[in-house]
């Protein structure tokens, strides 16, 4: 049973980063043909104030148009689905990964990993339910998740605690038995993206090998004030989404958004666009002849954005994105006290943020380590954690609940 289970998680592991690839190559095609080959066609510069401003509005034209005329309407709102929920109708798929790839390759401030979870679990069921209509459906979602949230964040010791912590499903029997099979598949799936784009989410800071007591202090405090900050801009956000969709129209709900990022983008520039692993690295590899001022500045931009995509229609997840903000803020920390360690300001900086975004514990926990490719840091993670989760466990979530919730099967 087990092995059988294993042989399973080792074909989806392989499976499920083929959409994801797909996605990664595609937007940066789209963002090479946005950002350097039209622009010089022009004449223009690529990161001038009025070229950012124009392709956010026009971007968020073009999403509300598919959103609009294109048969599966961009399928179901981002704000009201979290990391993980049900798998869509297979029938609007091309038209949310459409929306998806055109607001990514554009520089909007959402990630993709929500968005190719449901269609890697949507492809994996229609495709199981042809092969292997015996396989449970629950198992193959189970393991589809798994291995998809190894592919985007590089944690596969994470992935099937992630999928049993935010579902609510109880773990029958012995632990190890029952996660292996998931743990499998995000193995797999991790190992896929290392070796074919050879990218990981995480950035290149100074080794830290042991924290001190004062690290530890450190991180707490950082940990919390990035979780109150987030907080903050959840609140926000849930008010910016009551008011854009009282607009009827797609086209103009996402329009107008598309015109609010288009000026944050030309105040802040790319950095305060863009959430990757390359957003990452820039704030880290620019932070030294960056002014606190500067970042100040940067950093507040980039949580406007964050808001502001996430509310008005855009489709994409929050949880890389919030791990590029934890990164920034990370790197303000250390500016503002250099005594603190740069790894473990990014790293609890990290944790407080995607803990407010994903309301996961072990993806908090875990991803931070990651970031800063460092497990001598999970003892003070697990430090900060206390209060970061004692301060967001019942706080209101990044996830709406629709005004008017469509039957199953009805979305798109």
């Amino acid at each position: 049973m087990i092995a059988r289970d294993a042989a399973l998680a080792l074909v989806l592991g392989l499976g499920c980063a083929v959409v994801p690839l797909f996605v990664f190559l595609t937007v940066r095609g789209v963002t090479d043909v946005l950002y350097v080959r039209v622009p010089e066609a022009l004449g223009f510069a690529p990161d001038s104030r009025a070229w950012i401003f124009g392709v956010l509005t026009v971007s968020g034209i073009a999403v509300g148009t598919v959103v609009w005329l294109v048969p599966g309407h961009g399928g179901r709102d981002s704000a009201t689905a979290g990391l993980i929920g049900p798998p869509p109708p297979l029938r609007a798929l091309p038209s949310l990964l459409l929306v998806l790839i055109l607001a990514l390759g554009a520089g909007v401030s959402l990630s993709p990993e929500n968005v190719l979870i449901s269609a890697n679990s949507a492809l994996a069921l229609w495709i199981f339910a042809r092969v292997r209509p015996d396989l449970a459906s629950e198992r193959i979602i189970a393991l589809s998740t798994a291995a998809t949230i190894g592919v985007q964040f590089g944690t596969p010791v994470a992935a099937p605690l992630v999928y049993h912590e935010l579902t609510g499903r109880p773990v029958r029997g012995n632990v190890w038995d029952a996660l292996f099979a998931p743990f499998v598949a995000a193995g797999v799936g991790t190992l896929v993206m290392q070796v074919l784009v050879r990218r990981t989410l995480s950035v290149d800071v100074p080794r830290h090998s042991w924290p001190s007591i004062g690290d530890v202090l450190g991180a707490a405090v950082v940990a919390t004030g990035t979780a109150v900050l987030l907080l903050g801009v959840v609140y926000v956000y849930r008010w910016l989404h009551g008011i854009f969709h009282r607009i009827n129209n797609p086209v103009l709900m996402t329009g107008i958004g598309g015109v609010v990022l288009g000026v944050l983008g030309a105040l802040g520039g790319p950095q305060t666009m863009f959430k990757d692993v390359e957003a990452m690295e820039s704030a880290v590899t620019e932070a030294s002849g960056t002014s606190v001022a500067r970042l100040m500045l940067l950093g507040g931009c980039s949580l406007a954005a964050y808001a502001v995509a996430a509310a008005s229609g855009f489709r994409g997840g929050r949880v890389v994105s919030a791990a590029v903000i934890g990164v920034q803020v990370g790197v303000f920390a250390h500016a503002v006290v250099p005594a603190l360690p740069g790894p473990v300001a990014v790293a609890s900086a990290v944790l407080g943020a995607v803990t407010v975004a994903a309301r996961s514990g072990w993806l908090g926990l875990f991803l931070p380590a990651a970031v800063v490719g460092s497990v001598a840091l999970l003892p003070a993670l697990a430090v900060a954690m206390i209060p970061v989760w004692l301060l967001v466990a019942h706080r209101p979530t990044m996830t709406i609940r629709p005004a008017h919730p469509e039957p199953p099967g009805t979305s798109g």
